[in-house]
């Protein structure tokens, strides 16, 4: 057993790497755009220019980093895996499931006939590894449209007589979608949550087979610190171009970029809402949402909850991980460029919210600047769009364009 001291200055000198790498970079990049904005001299336009191309610099450079850090390891390490999650070299295939689970599958306005699609292999998976009395199915619904309602409370209660004896399955549907996806899984907790040890998060659009569900479970078996286990999502197989185009770029570079964060980042990973377990009992008590207020506006719930999760479990002093493994989850990507858009426009608004956060007591540095990178991301774009913009306004306006 390596010393916990010994632990934290390897873990600090990892983050000591990636803020050299991160910074040193940044810096780079901006004096060769100044370089070659100097020539005339910087005017305003110049100056201006710099600025937007600051604020566009974290999210790319961060990027860079993980991905440069990642490459090397997945290059020279043995197995990249355990080399940053020390946690994965101590289960086995024979090591018995022990922590009775809870499968959580949030559902608002989805085909019922494509979830249970989705969910048979799971269960089949679960049943065959014989630990299915260790596993409860619960389908949690926030499904207001009338239509789909009748049809999913009727495929949904046969699909309960169908696994009756073999793996328990339950059915809820709020009438009122109080507090979103958060809300949806927090009803739960109240409600079902000491039940159970562990809670594996599912959207509608996701997949997980019993082989992965319980390999993240054994590891958050024989490592007690973890309170939340992020499992590597990939996208499934799409007919649609644009979806095939963006999975193609996602799988070339997000098990190098994931390995790489996941290596400095270490016990303060991230938490991207599904393909994930939970340990309940923390989560319970210290992941509890605070409500939006001020401004006299009528107080408002928090939209992209899960890295706010992440930060509060780690501030109580739990480990938050990722697993960079492929084969552990799957979710259905926007299949045209519009239905990304939208879905982008989502993630912006709850993205937007988290400056309200970066003050709350007791956060970790890294959680802090998580909170901060997921702000600039969207940020970013206004910016990209202002330098192209002054950019072109200022190659109009000289005398020697070149």
């Amino acid at each position: 057993m390596i010393p916990a001291e010994a632990v934290e200055k390897s873990i600090f000198a990892r983050r000591a790497v990636f803020a050299v790498l991160f910074l040193v970079t940044m810096a780079g990049s901006l004096w060769l755009a100044a370089v070659a904005l100097t020539p005339g001299g910087l005017g305003f336009l110049d100056i201006a220019v710099l600025l937007l191309f600051a604020i566009t610099l974290p999210w790319m450079v961060a990027g860079f980093s993980n991905a440069a850090i990642g490459f090397i390891i997945t290059r020279f390490s043995a197995d990249p895996v355990a080399a940053v999650l020390p946690a994965a070299r101590l289960i086995g295939d024979d090591q018995p499931v022990t922590a009775s689970t809870a499968i959580l599958l949030c559902v608002r306005n989805e085909l019922p006939l494509r979830i249970i699609r989705n969910l048979e292999p799971m269960l089949e998976g679960i049943h065959a590894s014989g630990y299915g009395e260790r596993f409860h199915l619960y389908l949690l619904s926030d499904t207001s449209d009338a239509g789909l309602a009748v049809r999913e409370e009727t495929l949904f209660s046969e699909l309960i007589a169908s696994w009756r004896d073999r793996i328990a399955i339950s059915y809820r549907r709020r009438t009122v979608n109080v507090g979103f996806k958060a809300g949806n899984i927090r009803e739960f907790c109240e409600r079902w949550g000491s039940r159970h040890e562990l809670g594996v998060t599912l959207d509608a659009d996701s997949f997980m087979s019993a082989d992965a569900i319980i390999r993240l479970v054994r590891i958050m078996q024989v490592d007690p610190r973890l309170g939340i286990l992020q499992g590597l999502v990939v996208g499934l197989p799409s007919v649609s171009l644009f979806a095939r185009i963006f999975q193609f770029g996602m799988r070339l570079g997000m098990r190098s970029y994931t390995i790489g964060s996941a290596w400095w980042q270490s016990d303060c990973g991230p938490y991207w809402g599904h393909n994930a377990v939970l340990r309940l009992e923390p989560f319970i008590k210290h992941c509890q949402l605070p409500l939006l207020s001020g401004g006299g506006e009528e107080d408002r719930h928090i939209l992209s909850h899960d890295q706010i999760e992440a930060a509060l479990m780690r501030s109580a002093g739990y480990h938050v991980r990722v697993v960079p493994q492929e084969d552990l989850g799957w979710e259905e990507n926007p299949p045209t460029l519009l239905e990304f858009m939208r879905r982008d426009l989502r993630w912006c608004q709850g993205n937007m919210q988290y400056w309200r956060f970066l003050l709350l007591p007791n956060l970790r540095p890294v959680s802090r600047y998580q909170l901060v990178l997921a702000i600039l991301m969207f940020i970013g774009s206004p910016a990209w769009i202002g330098l192209l913009m002054l950019a072109t306004a200022a190659l109009v306006l000289t005398d020697d364009p070149a």
